[in-house]
């Protein structure tokens, strides 16, 4: 794993905002977005391994990558000069897939009996994968939806059971969601769709502040990079000022 990380004298220092890409892995996705978030708080992005093209000889799972993700999050916190008596609290933000892996991350350290240098204290999940990809349903209906995704894009069809598995696998693990102030960033879905309905639904139950962009484009970083810049520059100012009243 490879980790930047983006700091300017009139940044503060904490929380860390941690930048996690989607399926590609690449700290590239966050090159508009990046800049902007340095100038008010210490910031990083890495790259990772890829899950849609591992190289030939590597085995990729959510399971690898999310180690991957904390072995590089705790050399990045004693970088910082964290220690374990004094974690480097840090906002994790996802993009996509990586929603899905920055909440198994601050899931593990929430219930890990062993001590961090990380500590979790907020959420940001841009355009979550897993909503609105029919989880939970029938075996039959997945496998019809992976034929089709085959015919419409093979990458994608391939990480079709990776997605199903992953929001099994969270739904198994107690994410203790309410323990953590969370900001959901919705590409601008039709408010009557499935998504979107879905979406209202999953912020609802986690006690998240749900936006919605102005882009319908799924890589919002990207193509709508100030309402995520400005909705995670505020939501960080928000918990930085529950951090110095001591309320977390």
């Amino acid at each position: 794993m490879r980790v930047q990380i983006g700091k300017t004298p009139a940044a503060r220092p904490a929380p860390l905002i941690w930048l996690e890409a989607g399926l590609g892995g690449s700290m590239h996705s966050w090159n508009l977005t990046f800049p902007i978030l340095c100038r008010a708080f210490h910031c990083a992005r890495s790259t990772r391994s890829p899950i849609l093209y591992p190289e030939a000889d590597a085995e990729v799972t959510w399971q690898s990558l999310v180690t991957e993700m904390r072995e590089g999050g705790e050399e990045t916190a004693r970088h910082l000069g964290a220690t374990f008596d004094n974690p480097l609290p840090v906002v994790m933000v996802g993009h996509s897939y990586g929603a899905m892996l920055v909440r198994v991350w601050a899931a593990q350290l929430l219930k890990a009996r062993a001590p961090s240098r990380v500590k979790p204290v907020g959420i940001v999940q841009i355009d979550p994968s897993f909503e609105g990809n029919s989880e939970g349903a029938s075996p039959l209906y997945q496998e019809i939806e992976q034929k089709i995704l085959t015919w419409i894009y093979r990458g994608a069809a391939r990480e079709q059971p990776s997605f199903y598995m992953a929001w099994k696998d969270l739904q198994e693990i107690d994410l203790l969601d309410r323990r953590l102030p969370q900001l959901v960033i919705s590409a601008a879905h039709r408010r009557n769709g499935k998504t979107w309905r879905g979406l209202t639904s999953f912020a609802r139950a986690i006690d998240a502040r749900l936006v919605r962009a102005d882009s319908s484009r799924h890589l919002l970083q990207v193509f709508d990079p100030v309402t995520v810049a400005s909705q995670i520059l505020e939501f960080t100012t928000s918990v930085h000022e529950q951090l110095a009243n001591k309320d977390f």
